[in-house]
């Protein structure tokens, strides 16, 4: 999948063209919520368990954000 200057493929994840390090949750939260332009917090946390709670979401948010940044100078999510 491409979104401007993110790409999604079998290889990774690429920004700018320089890989996004991403753990396999933060990669499963991205990939979902660029498939689906948008997704709500609860819709996210029944995607990654049951358990799982906003605030654990967030965290996994706020991560790959701050991987965004550091490349980008910008959020994604």
């Amino acid at each position: 999948m491409q979104e401007r200057f993110l790409v999604i493929d079998k290889d990774g994840i690429y920004l700018l063209g320089y890989p996004l390090r991403l753990t396999p949750t933060e990669t499963k939260l991205l990939t979902f919520i660029t498939e689906r332009g948008e997704a709500s917090a609860q819709l996210l946390c029944s995607l990654l368990n049951e358990g799982v709670s906003r605030q654990n979401v967030a965290v996994h948010i706020s991560a790959i954000n701050r991987k965004a940044q550091s490349i980008s100078g910008r959020k994604l999510v």
